[in-house]
Formats: structure tokens, sequence, C-alpha cells
């Protein structure tokens, strides 16, 4: 590690608010600049009080960084500054972007065509986690990254279920990495390290601070091409969340709730304020793939529409997600139809409006292929595609 990366590990792990370090370096040049600087130049530049520069200049020693760097090497947690060729471009220009981060697992998930945020209030009820873990879960299905903040509620759910996908979690922390916060969620932490990646601005050893989790917010939203809130207070750090996102031109899908829950009232607001209503992961992919240009659907050469199940191209742990690709016999509209009610079962009126079928070409779509066994009608005018992993397609 040169001395340049060396003393960006130490600013990064002593200073945790990210506008105070754009500030010193702005002032002072770089990190070494920083850490050689003396107390009565640190004075002058009139960015830090006297208590926290005593505060600095007490971790510029020998010791304290080769207890952070063996903390580093210990708990195999790497730091990219925000120089690096390796950083997180998500993450590189979003508004206060941050300086440094220290990740634990692969940094390549981050490089995913398209991740999800699937964020909520921390005192859940039993069935807004039932939701997270749908959503969580119905995401990793598509081999979509889920992200999350870890927290105890909605965040955990999500994680949860993404990893009962099989799927690849991201998490952002509002604490020092190596930490997991809150402790009941350890296992959690070790999990999400093994299958993903545990982000942080914040090195080892640094408490879960309340100002810290809006900071964190907006590399949660940073990360995502979209945004679903599941239950979330009237004032909540999920609404900071939100935010976030809007003002980084991302997607925002919510999941309405009941009308006399109080952990509905923010989210039947952002309904109310225009945004996306959701009640099922398939809707927000249908979305995602419009917006975002990735295809659902490919025709090649041969003819022959290709189904295309995920749009990751990462590594982690040797393992890569590739593109998956299933030939169907089937006639053009016909895979259309098939390829949504593969997402998620729907209704015929959200068939009309996602496909862009007439009433009469969607209903000879449907009656073919419940014929053909690849649909079945679930209820009135609700369809759902059946298993066909073991036909051969």
């Amino acid at each position: 590690m040169c001395p340049e990366e060396y003393h960006a590990v130490w600013l990064c792990s002593t200073i945790t608010d990210n506008s105070i370090k754009h500030r010193l370096l702005k002032e002072f040049g770089n990190p070494s600049d920083i850490y050689v600087s003396s107390k009565d130049d640190l004075m002058s530049a009139s960015i830090l009080n006297e208590k926290a520069i005593d505060k600095l200049l007490k971790t510029r020693t020998a010791k304290y960084c080769e207890t952070l760097l063996s903390r580093l090497d210990k708990d195999a947690i790497r730091f990219f500054w925000h120089t690096d060729d390796s950083f997180p471009e998500r993450l590189r220009t979003i508004p206060d972007a941050p300086l440094g981060l220290f990740i634990q697992g692969s940094l390549k998930i981050i490089a995913a065509n398209v991740m999800v945020a699937v964020v909520g209030t921390r005192q859940s009820t039993p069935y807004g986690e039932f939701v997270a873990r749908q959503f969580g879960q119905g995401l990793a299905d598509a081999e979509i990254p889920v992200v999350s903040g870890l927290a105890m509620g909605i965040d955990a759910a999500a994680h949860k279920g993404c990893l009962a996908g099989n799927g690849v979690p991201v998490a952002v922390l509002g604490s020092g990495i190596g930490s997991p916060y809150p402790r009941e969620n350890a296992l959690l932490y070790r999990e999400v390290v093994d299958r993903g990646c545990v982000i942080s601005e914040y090195g080892p050893g640094v408490p879960a601070l309340p100002h810290h989790f809006p900071h964190r917010n907006r590399l949660i939203s940073g990360l995502s091409d979209g945004i679903v809130v599941v239950e979330a207070q009237q004032k909540s750090g999920t609404l900071i969340t939100v935010d976030r996102a809007l003002e980084q031109g991302k997607n925002v899908y919510v999941v309405p709730g009941r009308v006399t829950d109080r952990n509905s009232i923010g989210c039947n607001q952002l309904i109310r304020e225009g945004a996306q209503l959701v009640t099922n992961p398939g809707e927000v992919i249908v979305d995602l793939a419009r917006q975002s240009g990735v295809p659902l659907l490919q025709e090649e050469s041969d003819g022959q529409l290709r189904l295309i199940r995920d749009n990751i191209n990462a590594e982690h742990n040797g393992k890569t997600y590739c593109k998956k690709i299933e030939k169907m016999p089937l006639a053009s509209n016909e895979k259309i139809v098939y390829a949504f009610l593969r997402l998620s079962p729907k209704h015929f009126d959200q068939l009309i409006w996602e496909s862009g079928m007439t009433p009469s070409e969607l209903t000879n779509i449907l009656y073919s292929l419940e014929r053909g066994g690849w649909i079945e009608k679930i209820s009135h005018g609700c369809y759902s595609a059946k298993d066909t992993r073991s036909r051969d397609l």
C-alpha cells in the first residue's frame, strides 16, 4: 500500500463527515498532506474545531494505523479511493459522492447491469416482512442483485429473500465495516459477505451514529436503478432514501398498504405524489427493462426469439452469472406474453397495458398458451406461467 493510499484509509477511518473530508482535501491537496499537517495549519483552515483536531492528531501514530490495516487484512476488507480505477462507477457521480469506500465480498457484483434496492421501516409488520422477502426472492430469481441497508425489519427481510432465491445481496452500512449492526444480524452479515458484498464509507470501529444513516441512504439509491419501498412511516429514513433516489433520477416503486396502518402512511403518500404502485417483483423488472433498455426478449439470426432470464455478467467467488437463454417453440406474440407471465402472475388488463395488444389478440394468445399447457388461469382474469423447466423447450 502506497503512502497516499495508507493515508486515505486513515482519513476515511477517522473523519466520517464526507463534506469535511472534501473541504480538507480542497485545503491541503491530498490525504498525505492532511496527515502531516500541523495543529496550527489545521486550526488556520477553520474546518475542524480544536477538540476535533486534537482527537485527529491522536490517531496519527504508527500503532493506530498498523492496528487499522491489520483489521482490514484479517477481515478481507478492501479499500477503494475515489480515484482508483476499481472504484464503483455507479457512485462516482452521485451528489456528495463518497471519497473512499470499504468493501467486504465481491466488488464485481456492483458492475451488474441492473440492481434494485428494497427498503422500508425497521418497525415492520409480519406482512411487510413477507412482502419484502417475496420481492427479494423474486428479484433474485431474475438474477438481479438486491441492495438494502442490513437494518432490522424490511432491510433484513429483503436480504433474506434474496439469499433464499440464491441471489446476490448488496448491503450498505451506516456503521464501520466489519461490524454487524445491529448485532442480531451478525449471521445475516456473514451470509451477505459470502454471497455478495457489504459496503461502507466508514472504517472499522466507527460506531453507528444516527447521522450516518441518512448519508448511507444516498449510497443505497446510488447503487440502484430502482428503489422498492415496502412499509414506510410518515417520517422515516426510508423517505430520505426516496428523496436521494429522485435527486439521482432513479425509479421509485411503492407497495401500497392498509390505510389504517401507520407503516403505510409514507407508502400511500408516495403513491399520491406520483410514485409507481407495484404489487410484485415482475412489475419492477418489466418497468426497469423498459426504462434501462435492458431487453427481456431478443431475436437472433435464426428468427427465434430468446427469453433472456437475466442481464448480469458479474463474477463472484469463481462463479460467473452469465446470460441464460431459453428456446421456446412458440409464435412471436405468444413468447412475448409468456415472458411477462414468467416474471409473475398477471391480470388480463395488466397484460393489455404491458404488451400493447388488442383485447381480441390477447384473448386468442392466452387461449393458445393455456391449451398448450404453457400457462394456467389462477383466478378470474388472472394468468400464471406453469413450471416448464422439465419440458423440452
